[in-house]
């Protein structure tokens, strides 16, 4: 047999493979069974390591599991920065591929869990990362926002608070944050402005509603003019 012919044979045994792989990872994937679905996945990339699809199905699946593992209290930063970077590489494989949003939420998880276990330094450092990835990611623009209220600078705070709300109107713990922010600096009526801003995506909101009313008791107004 010739040896280029042979090597073509090869080619299409493996190409047939990785085809019967993301078929069966796609159906574990749709069924949430992650370690099948890893499995079948991470055969795919073995076969192809350039196929995108493949790559995305390990990413998705990867993904799928470090939530479940949160739910339970047992992921970790590693689970959370792993799906980043499965998400990176979708993107270099297909450029047309927009992972943006996945990536800046991994990253924004990875930064929740360093917060929970006291580094903040990290933290603040993935969400810089997952703003860098996608600048329309609301959360990680509020927790920055917060970092800045805390550490004493108000204009840096409503930059980022700002920001948030650019990326995502509807975001309620920007509104309160403002609101916070304008009332450490003794400016009730623009809190009522933010609270009131906030209470409109959702009228219900008691947390929203508490300090509304607290801004108007210290406007020594007994409800919003």
């Amino acid at each position: 047999m010739p040896k280029r012919f042979h090597l073509l044979v090869i080619l299409l045994v493996l190409l047939c493979g990785c085809k019967s792989d993301l078929k069966e990872g796609r159906a574990f994937l749709e069924l949430e069974d992650w370690p099948r679905a890893l499995e079948a996945f991470d055969r795919a990339v073995r076969r192809d390591p350039q196929s995108a699809e493949a790559r995305l199905g390990l990413a998705l699946t990867r993904m799928g599991m470090a939530r479940d593992r949160q739910n339970s209290g047992q992921d970790s930063v590693s689970d959370w920065l792993a799906v980043a970077r499965d998400f990176a590489i979708v993107t270099r494989l297909d450029s047309s591929a927009n992972t943006a949003a996945d990536r800046a939420d991994a990253y924004f998880q990875a930064c929740l869990w360093w917060q929970r276990h006291g580094q903040v330094g990290r933290a603040v450092w993935a969400a810089r990362k997952a703003q860098e990835v996608d600048s329309r990611h609301a959360a990680s623009a509020q927790f920055l926002g917060s970092m800045a209220q805390r550490q004493g600078d108000p204009l840096e705070a409503q930059r980022w608070f700002f920001r948030a709300l650019s990326a995502d109107s509807t975001f309620l713990p920007t509104y309160a944050s403002l609101g916070s922010l304008a009332l450490s600096q003794h400016d009730f009526e623009g809190a009522v402005l933010y609270l009131e801003d906030g209470l409109h995506f959702d009228p219900t909101n008691s947390w929203l509603q508490t300090w509304l009313d607290d801004a108007c008791d210290s406007l020594g107004w007994d409800e919003v003019p």
